[in-house]
């Protein structure tokens, strides 16, 4: 399935909550940008997309493995997601919260 997922259906879904579940349990998260790779894929391929999370300041999610329930996909498994630094123009605004990243090429 996740080979199947591209930017479309994440772009209309920013400010959604989804839910990621991992050995610790299950977090919500609050999806706050999708973006396209500005650098062009193969041919054949969909072209690469991030997906940006932003979650409570607790737990700390680990870099690994996760399956995420999105609103209309249903469940994704075995997404690899990552925390991420915020640009310093945000930290302000996200009053504490952590984002993490999720990477599709």
């Amino acid at each position: 399935m996740l080979d199947q997922l591209t930017y479309e259906d994440f772009k209309d879904e920013i400010g959604k909550t989804f839910v990621l579940e991992g050995v610790g349990g299950r977090v919500e998260m609050e999806l706050i940008a999708a973006r396209l790779s500005p650098y062009p894929g193969l041919p054949a391929r969909r072209r690469a997309f991030a997906i940006l999370f932003v979650t409570a300041p607790t737990p700390i999610l680990d870099n690994q493995m996760y399956n995420i329930r999105h609103p209309r996909k249903g469940l994704m498994e075995g997404v690899f997601i990552t925390p991420v630094i915020p640009a310093i123009s945000d930290i302000e605004k996200l009053n504490g919260k952590r984002v993490y990243e999720a990477v599709f090429n």
